[in-house]
Formats: C-alpha cells, sequence, structure tokens
C-alpha cells in the first residue's frame, strides 16, 4: 500500500493520482471527509489523520510499504517552525513503528542551510528530524512553485504589470510546476534504493520574473511588463496574503535569499531531475483557469 499525506494539496493529489494510474494500492490521508468520497471513487482506500497525531497517523500506516510525507502550510500560524518540528516528530514516531519501508518527503530548494531561508527551515527542521529514520529515505528538494504567481495573473491581465518580489527582474531562478513534484515523487516511490537521497528538482527551465511576464504577455495578448515589488511593502503585501505577521517575517527572509542567491541548489553532484511543465504552457493553463481572457 501507498500512503499518501496531504492529497487534497496541489502535490498530493498528483502523487496520489499517478499512482493510481499506474493500477498501484493506494491509500490517501484526509483531515476531514469532505474529498473522501472522491478518492473513493477513483479507487483509493482513505484514512483520517491530523500529521501532529502520531497515534492517527499509525492508524494510517497500517499496511504501508511507501509513504508520501509533506509539511502542510501553516501561514496563519505564529511559530509555523514549532509546528513543523512537531509534525515531523510524529510522521517519524509513527513510521518507526509501521511496515513502512521507504519514504520520499517534500522538500525545498535551500533546505541544506540552518540559516537565512526564512519559510524554508520549516523543510530543514524535516529533513533533519527524517534523516533519524532507518529506512530508505529521498528528500525531494523542489525549485520554488510556478503557482506562486497565480495570484498576480488576474493583475497582469487587467493592468499589464505582473508583480514581482524576486529581483533583478532579468535573473533567471528554478520554478517548477507542482503536477510535476507530485509526478517526480510517484516516480521515487516507485523506485528502489538504499539510505537517504537528495533529489532536486527543477522546472523544465529556469526563468527569470520578465520570462514569466512575457508568457503572460503572450497568452493574454497584450504587454505585461514585471515590476519589481518595493521590499518596504513585503511585509503587508504578505499579512494582505493572510499570513501572520511572524509568517510574513520568515517569508520575507527567504525572498531576501532568493534574491541574494543564498538560497540555491548544491547542484554539485546531488541527484538531480527535471519537470516538464514549461512557463509558456503554466501561464496558458492560469490564463484558462482563471477565465482572464
Amino acid at each position: 500500500m501507498f500512503v499518501v499525506f496531504g492529497a487534497t494539496g496541489q502535490t498530493g493529489s498528483v502523487v496520489a493520482d499517478t499512482l493510481l494510474e499506474k493500477q498501484l494500492p493506494v491509500r490517501v490521508v484526509l483531515r476531514s471527509d469532505k474529498a473522501a468520497d472522491a478518492w473513493q471513487a477513483k479507487g483509493a482506500d482513505v484514512a483520517f489523520a491530523d500529521v501532529t497525531d502520531a497515534d492517527a497517523i499509525t492508524k494510517a500506516l497500517d499496511g504501508a510499504i511507501a509513504v508520501y510525507a509533506m509539511n502542510p502550510p501553516t501561514y496563519q500560524a505564529v511559530d509555523m517552525f514549532t509546528i513543523a518540528k512537531n509534525i515531523g516528530a510524529a510522521y517519524v514516531e509513527a513510521i518507526a513503528q509501521s511496515s513502512v519501508q521507504k519514504v520520499v518527503l517534500l522538500s525545498s530548494v535551500g533546505s541544506q542551510h540552518a540559516t537565512g531561508t526564512g519559510n524554508i527551515m520549516t523543510t530543514y527542521f524535516l529533513e533533519n528530524i527524517f534523516d533519524n529514520l532507518a529506512i530508505p529515505v529521498a528528500f525531494l528538494r523542489a525549485a520554488g512553485f510556478m503557482e506562486n504567481w497565480n495570484g498576480v495573473a488576474v493583475i497582469a491581465a487587467e493592468k499589464g504589470i505582473l508583480p514581482s518580489f524576486y529581483s533583478p527582474l532579468d535573473r533567471k531562478l528554478p520554478m517548477v510546476a507542482a503536477a510535476d513534484i507530485g509526478r517526480a515523487a510517484a516516480e521515487a516511490l516507485t523506485e528502489d534504493w538504499t539510505g537517504k537521497r537528495i533529489i532536486e528538482l527543477y522546472g523544465a527551465a529556469d526563468y527569470s520574473p520578465n520570462d514569466v511576464a512575457a508568457a503572460f504577455a503572450a497568452v493574454l495578448k497584450r504587454d505585461v511588463q514585471a515590476v519589481a515589488l518595493p521590499e518596504s511593502d513585503w511585509q503587508a503585501t504578505i499579512v494582505g496574503f493572510g499570513a501572520s505577521p511572524e509568517a510574513a517575517n520568515a517569508w520575507c527572509e527567504m525572498l531576501r535569499g532568493f534574491n541574494s542567491g543564498h538560497i540555491i541548489f548544491e547542484n554539485n553532484g546531488i541527484e538531480t531531475r527535471k519537470g516538464q511543465t514549461t512557463i509558456e504552457n503554466f501561464a496558458a493553463e492560469t490564463v484558462k483557469a482563471q477565465s482572464l481572457i
């Protein structure tokens, strides 16, 4: 049984769907029963657990041989780091007393750093906690999500500008679609390995904010100009997204890490893979999904 946490999220849903398409036995772990019927209709088994509850996770892992684990976003929380540590501890306690033979953990570019990465410190903590497991573990360090541009697509359509936290605007960064992350995780789950693996997951190519603006311009059939958001506006903007002030502080630190070049892939012999989704395809899908034309 392949057990997938976060199955209602952007990556977990793709992991579960991909495994089901391969006709493999899948159990999705949900926090509520809202999506249970839909997953059962697809052929998945369903379990319920809060990822801070080791006992509930243990029950969800009954009969499992492989697990996709991830840290649900907690941007509204005052202390996302303590939450991440508690989640990691609950996962490891449950996995250690289960039949699980291998784990793929969703991590992030920059998770090798102990400081200066803001939100990414949550996956740094998780990697270190999961490193205590005796079974094979793969840390899937994903590039920045292309989906982070979803929220400004409507601004591009209406005003012809693409606000960007990233600068300089011509600097290319690794960006990957959530669907590619899910597919890469599902692929890793079906592989055999020993010990710990670090997989750096790039997108189809690296892209700058100017590249993203050009991709939206082509789909929207209008001029779109990338515009760097001043750092003095970051905190208020992120709080406006619904984040707590403390989470916004961490988010700002992460953005400074990207812009300074501190948060990067090591690319020093560590295993690397690439997604398939181009920024052009992503822009087209986003515009269509949001009915912007």
